[in-house]
Protein backbone atom coordinates (compact mmCIF):
# COMPACT_ATOMS: atom_id res chain seq x y z
CA UNK A 1 0.00 0.00 0.00
CA UNK A 2 1.15 3.29 -0.97
CA UNK A 3 2.10 5.71 2.10
CA UNK A 4 2.57 9.10 2.30
CA UNK A 5 3.77 11.16 5.41
CA UNK A 6 2.37 14.61 6.33
CA UNK A 7 3.07 16.31 10.06
CA UNK A 8 4.76 13.49 11.10
CA UNK A 9 1.67 11.51 10.48
CA UNK A 10 1.85 8.09 7.92
CA UNK A 11 -1.01 8.50 5.28
CA UNK A 12 -1.72 5.72 2.78
CA UNK A 13 -3.42 6.92 -0.28
CA UNK A 14 -6.95 5.55 0.18
CA UNK A 15 -6.38 7.73 3.50
CA UNK A 16 -5.27 10.49 1.54
CA UNK A 17 -8.14 10.34 -1.42
CA UNK A 18 -10.76 10.06 1.94
CA UNK A 19 -9.94 13.38 3.12
CA UNK A 20 -9.74 15.49 0.11
CA UNK A 21 -13.29 13.56 -0.48
CA UNK A 22 -14.23 15.39 2.89
CA UNK A 23 -12.68 18.97 1.94
CA UNK A 24 -14.93 18.32 -1.35
CA UNK A 25 -18.01 17.65 0.31
CA UNK A 26 -17.51 20.70 2.42
CA UNK A 27 -16.38 22.65 -0.82
CA UNK A 28 -20.21 21.57 -2.50
CA UNK A 29 -21.41 22.53 0.45
CA UNK A 30 -19.70 25.86 0.40
CA UNK A 31 -20.90 26.50 -3.28
CA UNK A 32 -24.51 25.51 -2.68
CA UNK A 33 -24.80 27.81 0.48
CA UNK A 34 -23.09 30.95 -1.61
CA UNK A 35 -25.34 30.22 -4.16
CA UNK A 36 -28.51 30.42 -2.47
CA UNK A 37 -26.77 34.05 -0.50
CA UNK A 38 -26.09 35.23 -3.71
CA UNK A 39 -30.26 33.81 -5.26
CA UNK A 40 -31.58 35.83 -2.16
CA UNK A 41 -29.68 38.80 -2.73
CA UNK A 42 -32.86 41.14 -3.32
CA UNK A 43 -35.09 38.62 -0.80
CA UNK A 44 -36.21 41.71 2.16
CA UNK A 45 -35.33 40.23 5.85
CA UNK A 46 -32.77 37.74 4.11
CA UNK A 47 -29.64 36.75 6.39
CA UNK A 48 -26.71 35.68 4.73
CA UNK A 49 -25.30 32.27 5.98
CA UNK A 50 -21.80 30.03 5.86
CA UNK A 51 -20.64 26.75 6.37
CA UNK A 52 -17.52 26.10 8.60
CA UNK A 53 -15.12 23.85 7.84
CA UNK A 54 -13.87 22.22 10.91
CA UNK A 55 -17.45 20.69 11.96
CA UNK A 56 -18.51 20.04 8.08
CA UNK A 57 -14.92 17.56 8.32
CA UNK A 58 -15.67 15.95 11.50
CA UNK A 59 -19.11 15.60 10.02
CA UNK A 60 -17.98 14.01 7.05
CA UNK A 61 -15.55 11.82 8.54
CA UNK A 62 -18.51 10.12 10.76
CA UNK A 63 -20.20 9.49 7.42
CA UNK A 64 -17.27 7.85 5.86
CA UNK A 65 -17.18 5.80 9.01
CA UNK A 66 -20.67 4.98 9.70
CA UNK A 67 -20.91 4.32 5.85
CA UNK A 68 -20.75 0.52 6.22
CA UNK A 69 -24.31 -0.52 6.66
CA UNK A 70 -25.37 1.61 3.72
CA UNK A 71 -22.54 -0.74 1.79
CA UNK A 72 -24.08 -3.86 2.87
CA UNK A 73 -27.46 -2.61 2.32
CA UNK A 74 -27.35 -2.09 -0.65
CA UNK A 75 -25.43 -4.34 -2.86
CA UNK A 76 -25.06 -1.80 -6.09
CA UNK A 77 -22.36 0.11 -3.12
CA UNK A 78 -21.01 -2.92 -1.27
CA UNK A 79 -16.93 -2.77 -1.85
CA UNK A 80 -15.64 -6.03 -3.26
CA UNK A 81 -12.20 -5.24 -2.77
CA UNK A 82 -10.32 -3.44 0.21
CA UNK A 83 -8.59 -1.15 -1.77
CA UNK A 84 -12.06 0.25 -3.30
CA UNK A 85 -13.16 3.70 -2.20
CA UNK A 86 -16.01 4.22 -0.04
CA UNK A 87 -19.03 5.53 -1.10
CA UNK A 88 -20.86 8.08 0.69
CA UNK A 89 -24.65 9.07 1.10
CA UNK A 90 -24.42 12.52 -0.38
CA UNK A 91 -28.03 13.31 0.94
CA UNK A 92 -26.19 13.44 4.63
CA UNK A 93 -23.30 15.88 4.56
CA UNK A 94 -23.96 16.82 8.20
CA UNK A 95 -22.75 20.44 7.43
CA UNK A 96 -23.06 22.91 9.92
CA UNK A 97 -24.64 26.45 8.11
CA UNK A 98 -24.92 29.31 10.23
CA UNK A 99 -25.93 33.26 9.89
CA UNK A 100 -23.01 35.20 9.13
CA UNK A 101 -22.74 38.33 11.44
CA UNK A 102 -22.63 41.00 8.86
CA UNK A 103 -23.84 44.83 8.55
CA UNK A 104 -27.49 44.30 7.25
CA UNK A 105 -29.32 46.63 4.52
CA UNK A 106 -32.23 48.82 5.24
CA UNK A 107 -34.55 45.81 3.83
CA UNK A 108 -32.89 43.64 6.52
CA UNK A 109 -30.80 41.41 3.76
CA UNK A 110 -27.33 41.24 4.60
CA UNK A 111 -25.97 39.74 1.62
CA UNK A 112 -23.08 41.46 0.15
CA UNK A 113 -23.27 40.02 -3.42
CA UNK A 114 -19.37 40.90 -4.19
CA UNK A 115 -18.21 39.07 -1.83
CA UNK A 116 -20.63 35.94 -2.36
CA UNK A 117 -19.08 36.23 -6.00
CA UNK A 118 -15.48 35.47 -4.49
CA UNK A 119 -16.44 33.22 -1.99
CA UNK A 120 -17.85 31.21 -5.07
CA UNK A 121 -15.10 31.85 -7.21
CA UNK A 122 -12.83 30.81 -4.26
CA UNK A 123 -14.62 27.32 -3.44
CA UNK A 124 -14.37 26.94 -7.10
CA UNK A 125 -11.04 26.87 -7.57
CA UNK A 126 -10.39 25.11 -4.27
CA UNK A 127 -12.67 22.10 -5.90
CA UNK A 128 -10.93 22.11 -9.10
CA UNK A 129 -7.38 21.78 -7.28
CA UNK A 130 -8.48 19.14 -5.17
CA UNK A 131 -9.60 17.36 -8.11
CA UNK A 132 -6.52 17.52 -9.82
CA UNK A 133 -5.00 16.03 -6.40
CA UNK A 134 -6.51 13.04 -6.30
CA UNK A 135 -6.46 12.50 -9.81
CA UNK A 136 -2.57 13.24 -9.63
CA UNK A 137 -2.51 10.59 -6.72
CA UNK A 138 -3.99 8.29 -9.03
CA UNK A 139 -1.65 8.91 -12.22
CA UNK A 140 1.15 8.36 -9.60
CA UNK A 141 -0.31 5.34 -8.03
CA UNK A 142 -0.56 3.79 -11.47
CA UNK A 143 2.75 5.16 -12.95
CA UNK A 144 4.37 3.12 -9.68
CA UNK A 145 2.50 -0.02 -10.85
CA UNK A 146 3.42 -0.04 -14.18
CA UNK A 147 0.48 0.56 -15.97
Amino acid sequence: MDHYVRKGRVWNMPDLVSDVSHYMNYLVTKRNTVSSNIANANTPGYKAQDVTFAEQMNKSSALYKNNAADLKSNPDLYQTNEMHLPTVNTKNTYAKIQTKSMQTNKDGNSVDVTTEMLDLMKANQLYGISVNAINTQYAINQAARGR
